[in-house]
């Protein structure tokens, strides 16, 4: 009976029990189902765009149509005859896969005696910028412009420093021989190759102190920084694979980069690339190729001698892992011709400067595509979504230079820098008549195929009290603003920053919280308040780097358009035609020089504080007379003077082809002093380019219209179409009897005042000196040796000019050479010599 009873309750526990099984059973199923439907709106909606985005870039590839870039030409404007400046071509890198190398010691030793050529060894005993960037490790010591100062230091030279540390390599500097250069070059590509793995990602280079300690403080394995070089990297090997997105994600918070990237970076994977050295010779590519060629054939030869399959099999080409990989790279024939005009295309193939940058839209073409469909093993399938975009090669520059006259210009130049002692000089070159530039050139010069040799420096030694005078100035890396100008004593010395304000200590210690100011800091001698030459500290004591050149970077500057100065007197002339247009004056009125002219609370004096009495305007522009030159502005007032000037093209850009052209300053007339009415007559209180000044004279000698000056002859289209520079006039300045008479006033400056200093015998030239201030930003000028620029400008044969030429010479320094008559006058006299030998113009008979 028992029995009976307990049956049923069994069975109804064991019916429970599967109930409670079969619901918790359903609510895991639920649960994997709201997970999954979770998981499904995350990947198709949430994340859906990215995923599909990925989908379509594993689905379908593409190989990107390289287009050609266009040329840059000059033009001979006597023959027509046209010159490369800028043209492309095709080099090989060549690189090596390690993960197929099988003895790289062999590999290392045959590609170092190929690529490592006597000319090259030669290339790099003479100098750095003409070494290949993968070789001049090997001669780090010849290099170093310290290396004579520790030679000295180390007792091997016992003669006293000199202030300019010589440019000699010392007798104990040990220049590895040909045979120990290939050597290490081949030790080093061995290490190189020897490595199957990558084991060096960089992860942001320019890090911030505060970012390489946040990088220390997460501590993640196989990822480390470098303090003394900004660089946070990861060695793949070493990172947690299974953690790479957890560390990826932290990184991109605190270095500010894109986790996806960051994440491709630190996995591990095989090393398959590992170049050796770019721009190979023609020469030096076809030795490879005939290595690889014979190595392949032998290869061939020994599996065929194989008794088996197998054995063949596992004979292997020792070559197989060297690979030829063409490059397009820009080639300058004449490196520095016009260098200054054309611009450089840097080693991202980026445009830098001149009509590289100006025109990078025409030159640069536009890129093709095949557009190719992979099935899920990523072989391509052909299908009708299969498309090919042909690219298009760029257009084709042509400039109005003459490469003849600019070489011409050029050369002169360098030996007027060299024997005036001046920072920089400039020359343009102008057809009054079309506007067109035949020469523009700018000194120094720089090599556009090895556009970093502008870095190069030089040791200079500073006592301990010309170290006192260097300044220092900070800029916040990030925002770009400047934390500081000091002295060096008041920024690395904690005596000295008592000195400085509150607000600056402050924000030096700030910024000290992230960088390092040694890293950050620029340093500078000043040798007037407005000409300061660039230093860099170095670990000797006393001795400092310098440019070579001398300016640096700023040899990248086209000076001719991209800086203002003020003219000072060659501005006389434009002044004195204005008066002549407008009926002021004419040749023959005298003026009284008496002395020096009281106007507001200054006094103007002339430039050689000689006053010559009763004078003709002719005379004022002969002698170049200040005092005269006030009269003449008074006559005309400040609204009608400032309007002549703007249509001179004063104050504004004059529109030639070229980027950051500037377009000088004049102030309102309204807010025009007496003082500044009397200084802008003879160029001071006024800025103006060179451009803007031989476009000016232009309209002098072309009967008094001014023309917008280009430098483009014409564009040339991929189908042949030709797009012509038109000649444009902008205005009508003056009258053509004025321009006849300004003319013949300047004719007679050239043969009776001190522009006779760059008269050529037989020919007759209008032109005019000047010699102007620089003033720095306080308004004062500068004062002593080298605080001028000297300029001279001037037109010829008289009549029918072919040519407008001005020279301006910045911070001339050779003893009495200060002056426009004396610095800027000989280098004119050349050109012009040169111009009318070039066209064949006859002497005048006069």
């Amino acid at each position: 009976m028992l029995l009976r009873l307990l049956v049923p309750s069994i069975e109804v526990h064991k019916r429970r029990s599967l109930a409670r099984r079969i619901l918790i059973l359903h609510g895991v199923f639920l649960t994997g189902l709201l997970i999954i439907i979770a998981r499904l709106i995350d990947l198709q909606i949430l994340e859906g765009t990215e995923y599909r985005r990925v989908a379509q870039a594993q689905h379908y590839g593409g190989v990107v149509l390289p287009a050609r870039r266009g040329e840059i030409l000059g033009v001979n404007s006597k023959t027509g005859e046209q010159a490369i400046l800028a043209t492309n071509t095709t080099l090989d890198l060549l690189y090596i896969d390690p993960l197929i190398v099988d003895d790289p010691a062999s590999v290392a030793n045959t590609v170092s005696s190929i690529l490592f050529t006597e000319e090259f060894y030669d290339q790099c005993v003479r100098s750095s910028s003409s070494c290949p960037r993968e070789l001049i490790q090997f001669f780090e010591g010849l290099f170093d412009p310290l290396t004579f100062v520790r030679s000295i230091q180390s007792g091997s030279f016992l003669e006293r420093l000199p202030s300019t540390i010589p440019s000699i390599h010392p007798r104990n500097i040990v220049v590895p021989d040909l045979t120990e250069a290939r050597r290490l070059f081949a030790r080093d590509i061995e290490r190189r190759i020897s490595e199957k793995r990558v084991r060096f990602a960089p992860l942001k280079y320019s890090a911030t102190k505060v970012e390489m300690e946040a990088v220390q403080k997460l501590g993640f394995p196989g990822v480390d920084v470098e303090f003394g070089k900004y660089l946070v990297y990861a060695d793949p090997e070493l990172v947690p694979q299974s953690q790479v997105s957890e560390i990826a994600r932290s990184f991109s918070n605190v270095l500010r980069i894109d986790a996806s990237s960051l994440e491709q970076a630190l996995r591990s994977r095989p090393l398959r690339y590992v170049p050796i050295m770019r721009r190979l010779p023609p020469a030096l590519s076809l030795k490879v190729k005939e290595l690889l060629l014979r190595s392949w054939k032998e290869t061939l030869a020994q599996k065929a001698k194989a008794r088996d399959t197998t054995e063949a099999e596992r004979i292997l080409d020792l070559f197989r892992c060297i690979a030829l990989l063409p490059e397009h790279w820009r080639f300058y024939p004449d490196a520095t011709i016009a260098s200054h005009v054309v611009g450089f295309l840097n080693a991202n193939k980026e445009p830098q400067y001149g009509i590289e940058r100006t025109f990078n839209p025409q030159l640069r073409g536009q890129e093709g595509l095949i557009r190719t469909v992979s099935d899920l093993t990523g072989r391509q399938i052909l299908t009708s979504e299969q498309t090919i975009i042909d690219p298009q090669d760029g257009k084709t520059v042509v400039l109005t230079i003459d490469p003849i006259i600019q070489k011409e210009v050029e050369t002169i130049l360098v030996d007027g820098v060299r024997r005036f002692q001046a920072n920089s000089v400039q020359v343009v070159v102008l057809d009054p008549f079309t506007g067109r530039i035949l020469a523009m050139a700018n000194a120094p010069l720089f090599d556009r195929n090895v556009y970093g040799g502008v870095y190069e420096k030089e040791a200079v030694v500073l006592s301990d009290e010309r170290q006192r005078g260097i300044v220092v100035e900070l800029y916040h890396p990030l925002t770009d603003i400047r934390v500081v100008k000091a002295y060096l004593p008041d920024v690395t010395t904690s005596e000295g920053r008592k000195r400085l304000s509150a607000k600056t200590r402050s924000s030096l210690e700030e910024i000290e919280l992230a960088y390092d100011l040694e890293d950050i800091a620029r340093y500078y001698l000043y040798y007037g308040e407005n000409d300061r030459k660039e230093i860099f500290p170095t670990d000797v004591k006393g001795v400092w780097l310098k440019y070579r050149n001398a300016i640096g970077v700023g040899a990248y500057l086209n000076r001719s358009v991209q800086e203002t100065y003020e003219p000072g007197s060659i501005m006389k002339p434009i002044t004195m035609a204005i008066a002549i247009d407008q009926g002021e004056v004419v040749p023959n009125d005298i003026y009284d020089d008496t002395g020096p002219v009281k106007v507001d609370e200054y006094t103007i004096k002339n430039a050689l504080l000689v006053y010559y009495g009763k004078v003709t305007m002719t005379n004022c522009l002969e002698l170049s007379i200040n005092t005269c030159m006030t009269s003449v502005s008074a006559k005309l007032g400040p609204k009608l003077l400032y309007s002549m000037l703007l249509r001179f093209g004063f104050g504004r850009v004059t529109g030639i082809e070229l980027d950051d052209e500037l377009p000088g300053s004049i102030r309102p007339w309204r807010s025009w002093s007496r003082a500044l009415l009397a200084t802008a007559s003879f160029g001071q209180g006024i800025t103006v380019t060179p451009i803007q000044m031989a476009s000016a004279f232009g309209a002098l000698a072309n009967g008094g219209k001014l023309l917008r000056p280009t430098i483009i002859d014409s564009i040339h289209h991929a189908d042949g179409t030709v797009e012509k520079a038109p000649v444009r006039v902008l205005d009508q300045v003056i009258t053509s009897e004025a321009s006849e008479t300004i003319t013949a006033m300047l004719v007679s400056a050239a043969e009776n005042g001190f522009a006779k200093a760059g008269r050529v015998l037989g020919y007759r030239i209008a032109a005019k000196t000047g010699t102007s201030q620089i003033a720095g930003p306080g308004g004062r000028y500068d004062t002593g040796t080298g605080s001028t620029i000297a300029s001279f400008v001037g037109y010829g044969p008289i009549p029918n000019p072919r040519f407008v030429i001005i020279v301006k010479m910045d911070r001339p320094k050779y003893r009495e050479t200060v002056h426009g008559a004396a610095a800027a006058a000989p280098l004119f006299k050349e050109i012009a010599a040169f111009l009318f030998k070039y066209y064949g113009i006859p002497p005048s008979d006069e």
